[in-house]
């Protein structure tokens, strides 16, 4: 999974759910129900009996968020957020001060630092037991297909990514049920502006370097950019990311159960 994205057809070099016709919709969800069943396989599980058991869909929402009253949401374990850090480009250079941020916001956040020899089983145990994840657009982000219907994806997008955060992993996590929300890094927290002033072509008009193809494009924006977060707007998201998982619970599912048993009278 990490650095290659396809869409739910398999092709290769499009965005993972590029197309929205249904039956790639269903195909994707189908890729994720596949994936889960596979990580989530204890090592003594047989060829057989994964043949003979077919991807079974992902609950509706994540399972530590049970139907409170008002009162009892004190009571309940904070929702597990989970940060992918980079370390070699479009690097959080205020990470203390997001983790800050995310407790604040009442998360109980999670530093996962990727490398190459991590083992995807263990990225499936940190994301599907996840009610959020945040992350700067990269191939990390590739990762919300472990996460289940009704958490939570908040990219962080730098300056210059807008299309491809949206189109890569912004649409196909919509198509998987997530709550999607996006960080748009400004200008001035772009570490592009103190290398060519924050007034200038490339900072305040990305489609000019855009235009001169993908590799210009990559080399700018993906390779040599990293982003200082605005803390108090940032809050605002992981607020709106609360509220999402307040949103998405049993609470939910029963309410939308009553009302079609309404309609069916």
């Amino acid at each position: 999974m990490r650095g290659c994205e396809t869409d739910a057809g398999g092709r290769i070099g499009q965005p993972i759910g590029a197309s929205t016709t249904t039956a790639q919709r269903k195909g994707i969800q189908d890729f994720q129900a596949l994936l889960h069943q596979g990580y989530s396989r204890t090592p003594s599980a047989t060829a057989a009996a994964a043949a003979a058991q077919p991807p079974v869909p992902l609950a509706l929402a994540p399972p530590s968020r049970p139907c409170l009253r008002p009162d009892d949401h004190a009571k309940v374990a904070k929702p597990k957020l989970v940060i992918f850090i980079r370390k070699q480009n479009r690097v959080l250079l205020n990470l203390p001060h997001i983790v800050t941020a995310c407790r604040r916001a009442g998360f109980a956040p999670h530093v996962m630092n990727l490398r190459r020899q991590t083992p995807l089983p263990a990225i499936h145990a940190a994301l599907s037991s996840a009610d959020a994840m945040v992350a700067v657009h990269g191939a990390a982000v590739t990762h919300f297909l472990f996460m289940r219907p009704g958490s939570v994806l908040l990219q962080i997008v730098p300056v210059g990514l807008d299309w491809a955060a949206d189109a890569f992993y912004g649409k196909p996590a919509q198509q998987l049920g997530l709550g999607y929300l996006e960080y748009k890094v400004a200008p001035e927290e772009s570490s592009l502006a103190a290398e060519y002033g924050v007034n200038s072509t490339v900072v305040r008009d990305p489609s000019v370097i855009s235009s001169r193809g993908w590799w210009e494009m990559k080399k700018v924006y993906m390779d040599r950019q990293n982003v200082t977060v605005n803390v108090k707007r940032f809050g605002e998201l992981l607020r709106s990311a609360r509220l999402h998982l307040k949103n998405a619970t049993a609470c939910g599912k029963a309410a939308a159960t009553t009302a079609a048993a309404a309609a069916a009278r």
